[in-house]
């Protein structure tokens, strides 16, 4: 089962193109990076003069952290209404989906603003414990 999640997270990391990913599931606490794959060495070709003092450095693109939403109990997933998608911006504490379990319905929130950047389920999926629901780009 943790291998399945794992691989779920791996699959999110690399579509969402983070570079980061951190889940926190009770006492349990899995990071993945993605390190950046290495150009092919090659000869650089002869440049003029004149080029070579109109570049600039570029600057590397700020580090994107995604979070992601795990459930915290055995149930089915129910989503508000509009259904939640992908770039989906939100301030705020926001309650993000309800895993109901037995008739009770257990809120699924956002605490705190960022950007959804994966959804894993859909409505009326059945979910477990652990189970990711949401990546989260804070």
């Amino acid at each position: 089962m943790i291998a399945t999640r794992t691989r779920a997270l791996a699959g999110a990391l690399v579509d969402g193109g983070f570079a980061r990913l951190r889940v926190r599931d009770g006492e349990t606490e899995i990071e993945l990076r993605r390190v950046p794959r290495a150009l092919p060495a090659t000869t650089p070709a002869p440049v003029a003069a004149d080029s070579v003092a109109a570049a600039e450095p570029a600057t590397p693109a700020p580090e994107r952290r995604a979070e992601v939403v795990s459930s915290d109990v055995v149930g089915i997933v129910r989503l508000p209404r509009p259904v939640l998608t992908e770039g989906l911006e939100f301030d705020g504490d926001r309650e993000l989906a309800v895993v109901e379990t037995l008739g009770i319905r257990n809120s699924v929130r956002s605490r705190g603003r960022g950007r959804i950047s994966a959804v894993f389920v859909t409505e009326g999926q059945p979910v477990e414990y652990g189970q990711p629901l949401f990546a989260i780009e804070r």
